[in-house]
């Protein structure tokens, strides 16, 4: 295993100083609850359209095939496509992309799990095969999978699979990591396999790496709130996004603030707009780590899904996270005796992620708002932008509060003060 040559030399580290600005990239989110499925993707867009294209060919081959196996004649909700992502460059030229899928549906006897990697040079525009990073020793590779796997490696599969040019890998400052679907050498128990190989033998330096420390301190705003004005909690799944900003935007314009439920797998990437939302007097909810559905989790699941999302937001908001909603708005007694939070769901629903008109969401949106009422909407769509600038002066003009899920709760807990006194 210390037998590692780098093919790349060392002038592959030493180009950073003559590298371009970062590129901008997004990340994707598509969310669907249909009649007979539920679909949470999220993926990164880096800016790269050669990347791009292939990792958006994955997806939508991934979404088409999920739905195909479908029988649209049974109405089940035991259907469901996730796809989570892991993205990361080394000195700014080698884009690391992970993506990992979970599908189940009404024909599988088993759930799906499926690895797909992305390796991308940016400075010589190509994708890496492994051999174009490392010269290993596939045989001691072999031997150590053996032993780590005895009860359950396939030998034959394992030998023929290492042969293959297209091994899914990806690297960082200090090791290579080789991934195995389940099935491709071992029987599906053991699951998707995670292979490290380190740079034992190489002191290697990769520039350019280093991420900004935290600085950022969470401080709560104290508002006057008025128990008699009608009142409305505007929340916001999915996110954030690209949109986030420009919805805080709009808020702060009315004098409106609302409550945004994250997913915990973009929070690093969209820290400093999460530190705009809470500067702005809003709060955050948290609505799991990769949008899976929770009732259908084990226990361990469940709580690593709540749990890390709370964990990433402490430490890169200074923030403590108390409301949580389910995704998809499913829950059950058992899911609330798990979960030691506030469970928030909603009793207007713009279907924002269906209609995606502005107009249209607006309408619906202003025929139930209601004094009380909880509104869903999601971050994740300029539809919902537009909408929000129709609402938002409509509000205002009927003499709404709007106020986060917090807000409302302590503006109800003090009308019926004020009723029994």
């Amino acid at each position: 295993m210390k037998k590692i040559t780098f093919i790349l030399s060392i002038l592959l580290f030493l180009t950073m100083g003559c590298q371009k600005q970062k590129n901008e990239f997004s990340i994707e989110g598509i969310i669907e609850k249909n009649e007979n499925d539920m679909i949470g993707i999220h993926y990164p867009l880096t800016g790269i359209k050669k990347l791009d294209q292939q990792i958006e060919t994955y997806i939508f081959d991934t979404k088409n095939s999920f739905h195909k196996q479908i029988p649209k004649e049974i109405s089940l909700h035991d259907s469901e496509l996730n796809i989570d992502y892991e993205y990361w460059t080394i000195g700014n030229r080698y884009h690391n992309i992970v993506l990992t899928t979970f599908m189940t549906t009404f024909h599988l006897a088993h759930p799906i799990h499926d690895i797909k990697t992305f390796v991308y040079d940016e400075l010589e525009k190509k994708f890496l095969n492994l051999t174009d990073i490392a010269n290993i020793n596939k045989s001691n590779i072999k031997k150590e999978l053996i032993h780590l796997y005895k009860d359950s490696i396939i030998i034959n599969q394992l030998e023929s699979t290492l042969e293959q040019e297209n091994l899914k890998f990806t690297f960082k400052e200090n090791n290579i990591t080789l991934y195995f679907n389940p099935y491709e050498i071992t029987a599906g128990s053991s699951g998707i396999i995670k292979y490290q190989i380190p740079y034992e033998n190489f002191k290697i330096e990769i520039k350019n790496t280093e991420t900004a420390k935290n600085t950022f301190q969470y401080h709560p705003i104290n508002k006057k709130l008025s128990i008699t004005k009608p009142t409305i909690a505007l929340t916001f799944d999915d996110g954030p996004s690209k949109y986030t900003k420009e919805i805080v935007n709009l808020l702060k314009e009315y004098n409106a603030n609302a409550t945004f439920f994250i997913l915990g797998n973009k929070v690093e990437n969209y820290q400093e707009t999460l530190e705009f939302v809470l500067k702005n007097g809003n709060e955050l909810g948290n609505h799991s780590y990769n949008h899976k559905q929770l009732t259908r989790l084990s226990t361990k699941d469940l709580k690593n899904q709540i749990e890390l999302t709370n964990k990433i937001v402490k430490q890169t908001l200074n923030y403590d996270i108390q409301l949580l909603r389910p995704t998809y708005g499913s829950i059950t007694p058992q899911l609330r005796k798990k979960i030691n939070m506030d469970i928030v769901l909603w009793n207007v629903d713009t279907k924002d992620w269906k209609l995606k008109n502005g107009q249209k969401i607006a309408k619906k949106a202003l025929t139930d708002i209601e004094d009380g009422k909880t509104v869903l909407m999601h971050d994740i769509y300029k539809t919902t932008v537009d909408a929000l600038k129709i609402i938002l002066p409509e509000l205002k003009k009927q003499g709404y509060q709007v106020v986060t899920v917090s807000e409302l709760k302590e503006i109800e807990k003090l009308r019926n003060e004020s009723k029994n006194n």
